[in-house]
């Protein structure tokens, strides 16, 4: 329902003497310049009250309550998506460390095109987040995620280390993964065409919402929608062989060759 200003209304409260009368309009036109200051208070006051609720108030709001409510936005996310997690934050603070916000946040982060994301533990236990919000979980029996017992045997006691599995559309990558043309890019990222500074904010949302007990061993930035199968079993192609550690490893002739697919990017969170 539209509220009526003070202007409006002005003409059912005077007397006859100082009513808009042809001719004869000084009163009411003094009268119409305080009921316009009056207006503009009240404009101030509603929008003043309304803009501390995403969605409702104007937008420019939206970057103060972020920051209260500590919700990172996302470079292309639009005021309206972000509105909308905004008015969410007491169910991401509610279940802070679970994998589903965390997932969830990271989403929000990379919209509006809310990729897919994976989450996939040391123990083989697999949380996928799709785009349209459904979250699955898979527990692979015998486990499938074996990133680096060979390189890395004394980790193998690590049951709080997780990965983290992005999947298209995000960043775009810088060449190809080792064939000399991939260089830094507009932000000084380095094999994705994206800044620091999202690079950072994405890492800033792995420390905020996991676990306290937890620990993002990698961010992995997928190209290949097929890859990282939850239901891939142990030691099938493109999937980590426990010589995941380092990024190469001895091909059995004393060459050194790449351990991880080269369709993906790796950040170090």
């Amino acid at each position: 329902m539209a509220r009526l200003s003070f202007r409006e209304t002005l003409r059912r409260f005077v007397p006859p003497w100082l009513s808009d009368r042809p001719g004869r309009t000084v009163g009411f036109r003094y009268l119409y310049a305080l009921a316009s200051v009056l207006d503009a208070g009240a404009e101030v006051l509603v929008q003043g009250i309304q803009a501390r609720f995403p969605g409702l108030g104007t937008p420019t709001a939206l970057p103060y309550i972020g920051r209260d409510r500590r919700i990172i936005r996302g470079p292309l996310e639009t005021d309206a998506g972000y509105a909308a997690r905004l008015v969410r934050w007491l169910e991401y603070w509610r279940a802070a460390g679970n994998a589903y916000v965390l997932v969830l946040a990271l989403q929000g982060f990379l919209s509006p095109e809310h990729p897919r994301i994976r989450l996939v533990t040391r123990q083989g236990l697999w949380y996928t987040l799709e785009p349209s919000g459904e979250l699955l979980w898979h527990r692979a029996a015998p486990n499938n995620w074996d990133w680096d017992s060979l390189t890395h045997p004394e980790s193998a006691a690590h049951w709080s280390d997780f990965w983290l599995i992005v999947y298209p559309p995000h960043f775009e990558p810088d060449g190809t993964w080792g064939d000399g043309t991939s260089a830094w890019g507009p932000g000084d990222a380095f094999g994705v065409q994206t800044t620091a500074s999202n690079i950072a904010a994405i890492k800033a949302i792995v420390r905020q919402w996991k676990g306290a007990h937890t620990n993002c061993v990698t961010l992995i930035l997928a190209y290949d929608p097929t890859s990282f199968d939850p239901a891939s079993p142990p030691g099938a192609p493109g999937m980590p062989d426990g010589q995941w550690g380092y990024w190469s490893k001895d091909d059995g002739t004393g060459a050194y060759v790449k351990s991880r697919r080269e369709d993906a990017r790796y950040v170090e969170v």
